[in-house]
């Protein structure tokens, strides 16, 4: 049988494949699918809380990078609901890996976690920056923003917005920016 080649990308990827194909995510899953022995995983991460954390951070910064090409030379309130609305969008089209993601508590033991979401927030401040100079604006238009979406991604991605006289993404788009324009007063 021909030696199986692996990486940290491969099995990232493979993991993720699996989270959103709603299968188990663990080594021995991992291993099945990618055709080798679960202990050849250990050679790239030392446990499965290791390898959830390197998803979460591989996430983050495929949506960091999205979030960039997607918002290049924007600014304003526009610049804001479209992050909003960009983030969002991406959060429900991978709905599964978002579930998997929110999940995961917060630690200092990945730093690669925290690089992945240290860089996501300079984008989002950055853009939030453009609109609110004022600290305490700025941090107030960042909760809203960041409890709206998740409250939202949560609400449509488990089907509790059902009520289709006015569509999720409108209703979205306009608490954002009737909450915005407020704070913005």
């Amino acid at each position: 049988m021909p030696r199986k080649i692996l990486s940290k990308e491969i099995i990232i990827k493979t993991s993720i494949m699996l989270i959103e194909d709603n299968k188990e995510n663990n080594f021995a899953a991992i291993a099945r699918k990618l055709g080798t022995q679960s202990q050849a995983l250990y050679n790239y991460f030392p446990n499965q809380l290791a390898l959830n954390y390197a998803i979460v951070a591989w996430a983050v910064n495929l949506l960091t990078d999205q979030l960039r090409q997607d918002l290049f030379g924007k600014a304003g309130l526009t610049a804001i609901i479209d992050f909003a609305m960009a983030f969002r969008e991406r959060a429900l089209n991978h709905f599964l890996l978002t579930q998997f993601v929110l999940k995961m508590p917060r630690t200092d033991n990945y730093p690669e976690v925290d690089m992945a979401f240290a860089e996501l927030k300079t984008i989002f401040n950055q853009i939030i920056g453009t609109k609110f100079t004022d600290p305490q604006k700025q941090l107030l238009a960042s909760r809203c923003i960041r409890d709206l979406a998740i409250g939202d991604i949560v609400n449509v991605g488990t089907g509790w917005f059902a009520d289709k006289s006015l569509p999720a993404d409108k209703s979205f788009r306009k608490l954002l920016k009737q909450s915005l324009s407020k704070i913005a007063e």
